[in-house]
């Protein structure tokens, strides 16, 4: 067992208190070598990597963290107000939904909101909104995490202010059900929680089975249709494209090009290493119409990869057919199932609850004027942007 092994899997104990230390390159080689955390050799890979060569709409610098037990990728931005919003907060809260305004059909409220974001917008530029160390960024949708109560929180947050000492700190994705006593820890710690959009969860799947929608996606899937289910060991290299293709489909072409844009370099480095559970369907004549990716932490399971040939008739239903087979990988893997963000009324017809989310800030090191920015964004995500959320069941 190597020394650094041994570090991160030492039990802690009174004269031990919780490790925090960020790898360096050395460090990072070593840990994909030896390491039994889980993913550890991609996330080795990750901080090695350009971000841009693995998501293209993405330009930011991916650093390792130990804390105790437990390895999360840290991202570090500026001023890269065009990033994707899993890395801009400037992008979360004015360009992503300066998109999704679309969904709200009322048109003076429509109109209410883009004048309100387009109003905040300066503030936060000047802010600087998007100087932000980002923990636990996986570079996602939906950040999963593993079963952490902030073991090590207070220790990790000062080592974050002295080195980024002009930066924000932040954890995305947290939600009551999963992050619960998380989220009180970073409370008690200073950080500030903003909702951040309303995702779908589904605890009971046994009770989402016998739903009506449910009961129809599943006899769809095995019984009225042609496509043979693939999975990772049936899907190769020459997929990729494909795969990439059948996301960039749905989530850059229907919803927002604001979306991660994955490469084909960032998929093959899933399936390498074993990152995402991929799940295809193929047609009758070969070609690959619909996938899905399934990652999974601590038992709790998300779909941050999923797409369809658009072009295709609905009546064949692959979007219901994808959403059956994750129900099913999540049951047999006995898992919360975090159905994330968007098609709300689809995911409540199949036993998807809403719950907010959130981001936790830390901003007490920061100048006035800049505390005095976050702090407006998250009275206004709080009374405005969850208000909306929750009453138009979005």
């Amino acid at each position: 067992m190597s020394p650094f092994e041994r570090l991160l899997i030492e039990p802690r104990g009174a004269n031990n208190p919780p490790v925090v230390g960020f790898l360096n390159s050395e460090q990072t080689v070593q840990l994909a070598a030896d390491s039994h955390i889980p993913y550890a050799s991609f996330l080795a890979a990750l901080a090695r990597s350009e971000a841009s060569s693995l998501i293209r709409n993405v330009q930011t610098s991916v650093e390792l963290v130990q804390v105790g037990q437990h390895l999360f990728p840290v991202t570090m931005n500026d001023t890269e107000y065009k990033n994707s919003w899993v890395c801009s907060p400037f992008n979360a809260v004015i360009s992503y939904p300066l998109d999704e305004l679309r969904e709200i059909r009322n048109a003076l409220l429509r109109s209410a909101l883009r004048g309100l974001i387009h109003s905040v917008a300066p503030m936060l530029r000047a802010a600087r909104i998007d100087r932000v160390v980002c923990i636990n960024n996986w570079l996602l949708s939906t950040n999963l995490y593993p079963d952490w109560n902030g073991d090590g929180l207070e220790e990790l947050t000062s080592e974050c202010q002295r080195r980024w000492p002009d930066h924000a700190i932040m954890f995305r994705s947290l939600n009551q059900v999963c992050h619960g006593r998380l989220m009180t820890r970073l409370v008690d710690c200073g950080y500030l929680l903003a909702p951040s959009r309303q995702v779908y969860l589904c605890e009971d799947l046994h009770a989402a089975q016998r739903k009506q929608n449910s009961e129809i996606d599943h006899d769809l899937l095995h019984r009225r249709t042609r496509y043979q289910v693939v999975r990772e060991f049936d899907l190769t290299d020459d997929d990729v494209p494909r795969i990439r293709e059948l996301y960039d489909q749905l989530y850059l072409g229907k919803y927002s090009r604001h979306n991660p844009q994955f490469t084909d370099e960032l998929i093959r480095l899933w399936r390498t290493h074993r990152v995402l559970r991929l799940i295809g369907l193929r047609s009758p004549g070969g070609s690959l119409d619909g996938i899905v990716g399934c990652f999974v932490i601590d038992r709790v399971l998300t779909t941050p990869l999923i797409g369809y040939d658009l072009a295709l008739p609905r009546q064949l239903g692959l979007y219901r057919l994808l959403t059956a087979l994750v129900f099913e990988e999540a049951r047999n893997s006995h898992c919360l199932l975090n159905l994330s963000a968007g098609a709300a009324a689809f995911k409540r017809h199949r036993g998807g609850e809403p719950h907010l989310e959130y981001s936790a800030v830390f901003i007490r090191h920061l100048p006035a004027h800049r505390k005095l920015a976050w702090n407006t964004l998250s009275l206004l995500l709080t009374h405005i942007g969850a208000t909306i959320l929750q009453r138009l069941e979005l």
